[in-house]
């Protein structure tokens, strides 16, 4: 092998090996972190962790994160392995990016509380048990995402902007279809019976069909409630929710 070459092999393995190798809180430094910022830094970028996390609405603790090789050349784009285990929120699963900017989740488990839900948003406050297992989530700019989940709430009740009480299981399934996505609604053990679906096509045009009914006594104070948002209830005595929309991509 000629003196170039050997020079040029050289430079390129001080180089891969000097990026394999670099402290997570050196680069950490050179990046934009306005809205987030990590603290506690510890190991590599491919593979380290960090004490905490800080946003402007939560705080995340023991965080982990280790380079998928094998994941990433077969994919054509970055996948990490990540791990939070906070007590508020608990991740497991493969994180994604390529080059076109195109965020993917696999295989991914994510457990949480309904007042964990209630900080993030102030739609709704919620109390019970969350529990998210993402097949498979992708979202490309300007498009809508490609997802295959199932979400269940566990012992749930609502506390506004209506109470619904007392606590029940509910869950929806996200699937993807040949013009967009499709979720499955359902209750069970619950004051209010569930059950409809809720389409949304590749337009972010949606489309809503869900069956609520009352399924004890304690529900009739809700289904009163209902009834003045919908208009009348059904001859069942459950109110029926069709509606269509259009969204934005949110990315």
């Amino acid at each position: 092998m000629k003196l170039r070459n050997l020079i040029l092999l050289g430079i390129a393995s001080f180089t891969v090996t000097a990026i394999w190798k670099t402290p997570a809180s050196f680069a950490y430094q050179y990046l934009p972190h306005d809205n987030v910022q990590l603290q506690g830094l510890s190991g590599t970028i491919w593979k380290g962790e960090a004490d905490e996390l800080i946003s402007k609405k939560i705080n995340l603790h023991n965080i982990t994160w280790s380079f998928n090789l094998l994941k990433s050349l077969s994919s054509f784009s970055l996948k990490t392995d990540i791990e939070i285990q906070d007590t508020e929120l608990t991740v497991k699963g493969l994180v994604g990016i390529n080059m076109a900017q195109t965020i993917s989740l696999d295989h991914t488990q994510v457990e949480t509380t309904g007042a964990f839900i209630s900080k993030m948003q102030k739609i709704a406050k919620l109390n019970g048990d969350i529990k998210g297992n993402i097949n498979h989530f992708e979202l490309a700019k300007g498009e809508l995402p490609e997802l295959e989940a199932t979400y269940q709430w566990q012992q749930g009740t609502l506390i506004a902007p209506i109470r619904i009480q007392p606590a029940g299981d509910y869950a929806i399934r996200i699937s993807p279809s040949d013009n967009g996505l499709d979720a499955k609604i359902s209750s069970n053990n619950a004051p209010l019976a569930l059950s409809g679906t809720a389409k949304i096509d590749k337009k972010w045009q949606y489309t809503t069909d869900i069956k609520i009914k009352a399924a004890n006594a304690s529900a009739k104070g809700t289904m009163n409630i209902l009834r003045m948002a919908v208009g009348k209830l059904e001859a069942d005595g459950s109110a029926v929710i069709k509606q269509k929309g259009q969204l934005k991509p949110f990315y």
